[in-house]
């Protein structure tokens, strides 16, 4: 009857195995096609090289899914496989042992528990005094190994009991009698469910990573660490998880294996990090760890040494020492390489996250301090760095791990100073671990939360400016105009590289063969070593690459930091842009009423008048705010009519004036047009200029040349007249000059004053035109 309700319990057992099976392949389908194609922990496609599909991925991911089938049947097994009495017997906190009713219909709690005895079919009379030490989560927390053989000869006494018709357990209440039936899987509970699950979900993430890249050394290096981690910890539930003993047969075996699984475990890890991301060396360093471990295995069986301390804990330590100390020569030659240091960061802060607590309970255990923790719950953390992997390669990118990577460190370490007190405390001092656990906060509280805070303060502010550091340089570029686009599009990258720091920037637009990605309009794109800046009117998109010079990744802290600059300069550009068009629009209007009131009347004064002199004024005036009018609405026009009107203007007014005129002038480009504050500031340094030469040269020849080179225009006025200091001008002290010069300057020319080749006097400007029509759109 018992083996037809074991049987019973299997097969309600195998509904969970089919779903753990569904689920690891589910798992292995779903994930491992995008985990193999990122950069993660050399798990990458090199050479472009595809994925191998067919039917050698099919017998591959076939054969994961019997092995997870496998190893959940054989841990559900085994667990099953052991009569129940109705209690779970264990250690209580004085020093007793306590049974605890695992069935609503068995007896209350039993206190005090000292024996267990039987009488089997044959008449063989069995006891077994209970005490804390068989009773014990397992038979690793003994540190000699003639303790550890009473512990399993104790068992084999115990298996034989719960097979017997009945049994006594004698307590401080008396003698209770229990029969023994088959064990439920509802009396399993967490001890078991816990580890059995996390060994498997660790094992679908090596085998998943095996199925797809067989002949990456890396994937063979996790399948490895994953497989002996996941054995040990299904062994870990199947003993951790007893009522009172499991079936001795193997037992010691197994007990071997699963330290075997723990040197797998770190041997794997430490060829991981030997490999990659980048080979430190030969392969002399996995063979060295598989020699550790198997001289560790023989002296446990052979009992080389006294305890278990120095077989097995003491080469664990060493060899978590050695792999840290690996970790840092990969730091160290990844240093040139941001991805690779992102990768080496998040992959660190797994191996601590899931290394520490073990660590410091085998580095007390390899002095012979054996702490008591309980396995089941304490060696689960370890399945972090297998589990952490998937959001590492998968959905969640590198930059992404890397924006929190240090709140998880002061989060870790917080938790990690903890514990380490409180175990420090419970094993140093002789206080109980009530007051252990409070001394322990009370010291966090005192000296690692104020230190955690100043650290966070430092790392918060950076070694990047902060965006107010940068205003005085969004200012500049949001005021300077937006026609000279080379200026402010240096502008524009002077301000991206004081705000990252760059390793390369390039401008790169759709279609640009500059890019290394597939255009988008902004954001962060391959894994973090690129971040996209979106173009903002004239100003051009551009690719960040690597910043800190390349220290690290971009991470989304500093695309929202990108988003709130472009923002910024996209609404200064905005409001500018208004300002502007409201100022052209409130010049267009007073150039229109200049027009249309004053023109109007001064040209009816000018046909009106009788007199040639007034007349004359009035058309000069005219003229006068005809050109007020064109600077006022800011109207380009083409040089060749410029040309032609100056020349009408120059050669009319120098022919009255009796003087020969000498005109020269370059035909300019077709499609050649000047500003309207150039056209305006150049005809009246004309006029200024032949008004001179009228006036105060006495000269009868006055030479006119314009020049268009390379996008600047020359004009230069020389006469024949008798020259600079010869005589003063009467009624004049010179303003026109001055004026001249200043017109000048405003248009960023150069202008000089000396004696011409016909010995007269020569003026000469010269005004860029790029600059103007900055200016222009400007004003």
């Amino acid at each position: 009857m018992r083996d037809l309700h074991l049987q019973c319990q299997l097969d309600r057992a195998q509904v969970f195995v089919h779903r753990a099976a569904q689920m690891s392949q589910a798992s292995v389908v779903g994930w491992c096609e995008r985990m193999t194609q990122n950069q993660g922990m050399g798990f990458q496609i090199a050479g472009g090289a595809t994925l191998i599909v067919g039917p050698n991925r099919t017998w591959r991911l076939a054969l994961a899914s019997v092995l997870l089938a496998l190893c959940a049947v054989g841990s559900l097994y085994r667990a099953l496989s052991e009569p129940s009495l109705g209690w779970r017997f264990a250690a209580g906190s004085n020093g007793e042992v306590v049974a605890q009713a695992t069935e609503s219909a068995s007896p209350p709690r039993l206190r005090g528990v000292t024996r267990i005895s039987a009488t089997t079919s044959s008449a063989e009379k069995l006891a077994v005094d209970l005490t804390p030490q068989i009773v014990i989560e397992s038979a690793g927390i003994h540190n000699d190994y003639e303790t550890q053989d009473a512990f399993f000869a104790a068992q084999q006494q115990l298996w034989r009991i719960v097979h017997s018709p009945a049994v006594e357990i004698e307590h401080e209440g008396g003698i209770t009698t229990a029969t023994p039936h088959a064990r439920g899987i509802d009396e399993l509970g967490p001890r078991f469910w816990f580890p059995w699950v996390v060994a498997l979900l660790s094992l679908s993430v090596g085998l998943a990573i095996w199925v797809y890249r067989p002949a990456s050394s890396a994937s063979w290096c996790y399948l490895v660490a994953s497989a002996g981690y996941a054995f040990g910890m299904l062994c870990t539930s199947t003993w951790g998880a007893r009522l009172l003993t499991q079936p001795p047969q193997g037992w010691p075996e197994l007990h071997v294996a699963s330290h075997i699984g723990s040197f797998m475990t770190q041997a794997g890890l430490c060829t991981l990090l030997w490999l990659h991301p980048r080979r430190l060396g030969g392969n002399w360093m996995p063979w060295a760890l598989v020699v550790v471990a198997l001289v560790s295995a023989a002296a446990e069986v052979g009992r080389w040494v006294p305890t278990i301390s120095i077989a097995f804990r003491m080469p664990i330590v060493l060899m978590a020492l050695l792999l840290w100390v690996i970790l840092l020569m990969q730091w160290r030659a990844c240093r040139d390489d941001a991805g690779q240091r992102a990768q080496l960061k998040w992959f660190a802060l797994l191996l601590v996250m899931g290394l520490s607590t073990t660590f410091i309970a085998y580095a007390f255990g390899a002095t012979g301090r054996v702490v008591d923790v309980p396995q089941n719950y304490g060696l689960g953390t370890v399945a972090l760095i297998f589990l952490g992997l998937v959001p590492m390669v998968t959905r969640v990118g590198i930059f992404q791990l890397e924006a929190w990577w240090p709140r998880a460190w002061l989060w870790f370490l917080g938790g990690m100073l903890v514990i380490a007190l409180d175990l420090a405390l419970i094993v140093t001092l002789d206080i109980g671990s009530e007051n252990a656990i409070a001394l322990s906060l009370a010291v966090a509280g005192w000296l690692y939360f104020p230190l955690r805070q100043l650290v966070w303060r430092r790392m918060s502010q950076g070694a990047l400016p902060g965006t107010r550091d940068v205003l005085p340089q969004i200012l500049e570029i949001v005021t300077h105009g937006q026609s000279e686009r080379a200026v402010l599009n240096q502008k524009w990258r002077q301000l991206w590289d004081t705000l990252f720091q760059p390793s390369r920037m390039i401008a790169a637009g759709a279609g640009s063969p500059a890019l290394t990605h597939e255009p988008i309009a902004q954001g962060i794109a391959e894994e973090g070593r690129v971040l996209v800046v979106p173009a903002c009117g004239p100003l051009e998109m551009l690719q960040l690459e690597l910043p800190e010079r390349g220290a690290r990744l971009f991470n989304p802290a500093d695309l929202r930091r990108a988003t709130e600059i472009s923002g910024l300069v996209k609404q200064g550009l905005e409001s500018n842009e208004a300002f502007d068009r409201g100022a052209r629009q409130e010049r267009q209007r007073i150039a229109s009423d200049l027009h249309d009131d004053l023109g109007a009347k001064l040209l009816t004064i000018a046909q009106a008048s009788g007199s040639d002199r007034v007349a004359g004024m009035a058309r000069q005036a005219l003229d006068e705010m005809r050109l007020s009018v064109r600077g006022l609405t800011g109207d380009a026009a083409l040089a060749a009519n410029v040309f032609a009107d100056w020349r009408a203007e120059a050669v009319t007014r120098l022919a009255a004036a009796g003087l020969q005129v000498q005109w020269q002038a370059d035909d300019p480009p077709a499609d050649l047009t000047l500003p309207a504050r150039t056209h305006v500031q150049l005809t009246r340094v004309l006029r200024e200029a032949v008004s001179n030469v009228i006036r105060h040269s006495a000269a009868s020849t006055c030479r006119v040349r314009i020049a268009c080179d390379g996008g600047r225009i020359q004009l230069e006025v020389s006469d024949d007249g008798h020259g600079i200091g010869d005589t003063k001008p009467k009624g004049d002290h010179g303003n026109g000059l001055p004026g001249i010069e200043r017109r000048i300057r405003l248009l960023d020319g150069s202008f000089t004053l000396g004696r011409a080749d016909m010995g007269g006097v020569m003026l000469r400007a010269e005004v860029p035109l790029a600059s103007q029509i900055s200016k222009d759109a400007i004003q």
